[in-house]
């Protein structure tokens, strides 16, 4: 018997319900529920290679400003948000930082760079 898996599309405001039909080899095989062909598109790519933008914080020598947003400048594999937030977790920053200023380069070797997601003031400490 076919399995089903259903993605809400976050394409447009829509939200469309689209249900994967998939095969005994887990292929999908059939697309429903979608009102566009963006709709479809999304729906297989969030099946086959779900990607998310990473956002978090990571420590400054600031202690006026002890946290900075951060976040990566392209999607990466869901698979590897936890590692990501790991490899986050080790890194401070001791500098002054403009928002959109690169923090690591090739995140996790995927090509991504982590930049800042604010603006960190000279620091004092």
């Amino acid at each position: 018997m076919p399995e089903e898996k259903m993605i809400i599309c976050v394409g447009c405001p829509l939200g469309c319900e689209i249900t994967l039909t998939l095969n005994d080899n887990g292929e999908v095989s059939k697309v429903q529920g979608n009102s566009c062909r963006e709709g479809k598109a999304y729906a297989l790519e969030e099946y086959l290679n779900p990607v998310r933008i990473l956002t978090a914080t990571v420590r400054t020598g600031n202690s006026s400003r002890p946290l900075l947003p951060v976040k990566t400048d392209k999607p990466i594999l869901k698979t590897q948000l936890k590692q990501g937030m790991f490899a986050l977790a080790k890194i401070k920053v001791n500098h002054t930082l403009k928002i959109g200023e690169v923090i690591i380069k090739n995140f996790l070797d995927t090509g991504v760079d982590v930049v800042a997601a604010d603006n960190l003031p000279l620091i004092n400490d």
